[in-house]
């Protein structure tokens, strides 16, 4: 059994409650996405990046 599937629904709940301060980076990081999405890496280039050292 998955740690996760261990959890009750309250403990579940409980993990996935996220703070102030997490909502408002959460809001402030897709306003950023949707004011210039083009400025979006898709995985792939990011895992490249990440293998290769750029």
């Amino acid at each position: 059994m998955a740690l996760w599937e261990s959890l009750d629904d309250t403990q579940k709940a409980e993990e996935l409650t996220l703070t102030q301060a997490q909502r408002e980076e959460l809001e402030r990081r897709l306003a950023e996405h949707e004011a210039a999405p083009e400025t979006a890496v898709p995985w792939e280039e990011v895992r490249r990046r990440l293998k290769s050292g750029d």
